[in-house]
């Protein structure tokens, strides 16, 4: 009989993180007059968002557009690499790379699942080594069109998407961190649920 494996699936914004990554990121890229522009262009949309008229997923790809389509592969993966080593290096939680640390030197599968684009947190996991599910951004034409394909990586399709990559019975040991309701569901598929952990 095959020995069941341990799986470990880690949150990114405000868990490994202490902060969000969205806009530390649209500062980087933009400069921060621009992004405050369109933050206060964007409080309708947000008051939408918020009394659930408009989904995250709607107001997201809405920012998007506004910010990176147009974008080759090329300038996102360029951009990607030097916000890593210049910015989101310094908001993770030295606790969190630690339990991630562990749980990879115990032989387990360990993968980050997030909300936040893909696009800009392989750098972070190509670096630890472990896998990576995330929002996907479109692409056509090798650039970026603001739209974001499937749903937005949070709440159900958080699972979803971990069950797309992993057949979860060959797991006897699920562990699960996060900090949000955007977790919920990710926290209540797992066997060791951790909720806001590394405070």
């Amino acid at each position: 009989m095959e020995q069941k494996k341990t799986l470990a699936l880690f949150d990114f914004d405000k868990t490994v993180t202490d902060r969000d990554s969205f806009l530390p990121f649209m500062f980087f890229s933009f400069g921060y007059f621009r992004i405050i522009c369109l933050i206060i262009l964007f409080l309708p949309h947000a008051l939408l968002c918020f009394a659930g008229f408009m989904s995250r997923k709607k107001f997201k790809e809405n920012f998007l557009k506004l910010t990176i389509k147009g974008w080759t592969k090329e300038k996102f993966h360029a951009t990607a690499q030097d916000f890593y080593r210049q910015k989101l290096k310094n908001y993770l939680r030295q606790t969190a790379l630690d339990e991630i640390k562990k749980h990879l030197e115990n032989g387990a599968d360990v993968s980050l699942v997030s909300a936040s684009p893909e696009d800009w947190l392989w750098p972070f996991t190509e670096e630890v080594g472990i896998n990576l599910i995330g929002t996907r951004l479109e692409i056509k034409n090798d650039r970026y069109t603001g739209n974001i394909v499937g749903g937005n990586c949070r709440r159900e399709e958080k699972v979803n998407r971990v069950k797309e990559v992993y057949d979860l019975e060959k797991y006897s040991d699920i562990y699960a961190y996060g900090d949000s309701k955007g977790d919920k569901e990710m926290l209540e598929m797992s066997n060791h649920p951790n909720f806001r952990t590394f405070d």
